[in-house]
């Protein structure tokens, strides 16, 4: 068997975790600026900083953490000093290329990860600001690619992958990028780690070893199954991108999540009849729907189709499907009695969760439940609060939403990028002193 393919740091995951990871290893290193709104805000922090000449990757983290300042907060603040965007030059840090770390990305989709599968039309849950990356400002693509873009409204899914498709090329970072290839087991070596990888839909596989090792996989690497007879029939589907994918005039929701309630309210809209059934209790849905409908336009509309109480659009709470048949019959368990529900069509939107399985010969990985008001749920891993590195496998760092105590929200996300990136370069002698 052939020596496999070494590189200092490989990412697993090109999304909005992994990608930044690559551009900063990739050598666009973060320094202090400051602006007027930061100082006025934040003058702790200018005090802090305004001294500090080297890039902010050699910041000590361990001694922000004792200070009672986690590393993604700081990150945040500077690079958000405000909710909304006015200027590009109130982006309190900025970013100077200098030498890379060898760093290999690997992913299974295009660069952007889940964006890439979600509904055609989605509108994000955050203003378009809030999903971009400090070093590449949405306002300086939209003004690079001439654009007519509000970075402050909800963004839909084609700008926002659009943006994310531009990263690699436009920081230098496409040869160090490798898509459409899945890892398929991680193990222990000498070296560090042993991934186990092959193209997407071919058999082949290839090897590759690194000393760090980020698992920015996502949360929905493994989707969930209903676990009821007929889930795999032809007309059960869990990828619900467009109501022109389901001809015919009914469809059975399934989930009670957003992307459940956007594919239920979208093909209302489209003129189907719908029945959304879920879980969850009415209250539980109508208390997010009802705190939402004001901000979020799509929480907005399902509201109106559910006081509307149009019999096209029929909601069933603390209900499971029991079991689906063919030529398109859902039963379905509610209130202690079965209903049988006709359908063209059954669309599963009942999430998934992040894959540890590829993991074999390590310490077991201890994991944290973490939830937010949107009904979104991560087994989170444990780690150190300073570098997001697990407390239990070394040189591990879990990115995004995978580290513990990273809020389930995309302008949290994106700071754990300069924890990582900085305790790996400090551990590379990479910085300087």
């Amino acid at each position: 068997m052939s020596t496999p393919e070494h590189h200092t740091v490989i990412i697993v995951g090109g999304g909005p975790a992994g990608l930044p990871l690559a551009v900063v290893l990739g050598g666009w290193r973060p320094f202090y600026r400051g602006g007027d709104l930061f100082r006025q805000r934040y003058p702790q922090f200018d005090a802090l900083l305004r001294p500090f000449r080297d890039t902010l990757l050699n910041l000590d983290f361990r001694a922000l953490v004792r200070a009672g300042v986690p590393p993604v907060d700081l990150f945040r603040l500077l690079h958000h000093p405000g909710q909304k965007f006015r200027s590009l030059d109130e982006i309190a840090v900025e970013f100077r290329p200098a030498d890379p770390i060898d760093c290999l990305l690997i992913t299974r989709e295009e660069v952007g990860g889940l964006w890439n599968n979600v509904p055609q039309n989605l509108l994000t849950l955050s203003p378009g600001q809030w999903m971009e990356f400090a070093f590449y400002p949405l306002a300086q693509h939209a003004q690079e690619q001439r654009l007519d873009l509000d970075v402050n409204a909800l963004i839909l899914k084609r700008d926002l992958l659009g943006y994310y498709h531009r990263v690699p090329a436009r920081f230098g970072q496409t040869a160090r990028i490798h898509t459409r290839e899945q890892v398929t087991r991680i193990q222990p070596h000498e070296r560090g780690f042993l991934l186990t990888a092959r193209d997407v839909g071919a058999e082949a596989t290839r090897r590759y070893t690194c000393k760090y090792l980020i698992y920015a996989a996502g949360q929905r690497c493994i989707l969930r199954r209903l676990e009821a007879p007929g889930e795999d029939l032809p007309f059960v589907t869990n990828r619900y991108d467009r109501p022109e994918d389901f001809p015919g005039r009914r469809a059975v929701v399934v989930g009670g999540g957003r992307s459940a309630d956007w594919a239920a309210t979208e093909l209302y809209d489209a003129g189907k009849q719908v029945r959304y059934v879920m879980r969850q209790p009415f209250e539980r849905h109508w208390r997010l729907i009802s705190d939402s409908r004001h901000g979020l336009p799509y929480y907005g509309r399902i509201a109106d189709i559910l006081e509307s109480r149009d019999p096209r659009f029929e909601a069933f709470y603390e209900t499971r499907v029991t079991k689906i048949e063919a030529p398109g019959r859902v039963t379905v368990a509610c209130g202690g009695q079965a209903r049988t529900l006709e359908t063209d069509h059954v669309i599963l939107e009942i999430g998934g969760v992040a894959d540890y399985t590829l993991f074999h010969g390590f310490p077991p990985l201890r994991l944290i439940d973490k939830h937010d008001s949107y009904r979104f749920q991560v087994h989170q891993i444990r780690t150190h609060p300073h570098n997001h590195e697990s407390v239990d496998i070394p040189n591990l760092y879990p990115g995004g939403y995978l580290a513990e105590g990273i809020g389930l929200v995309v302008i949290a996300m994106h700071g754990a990028t300069y924890a990582i990136a900085g305790d790996i370069l400090q551990k590379e002698g990479k910085l300087s002193c």
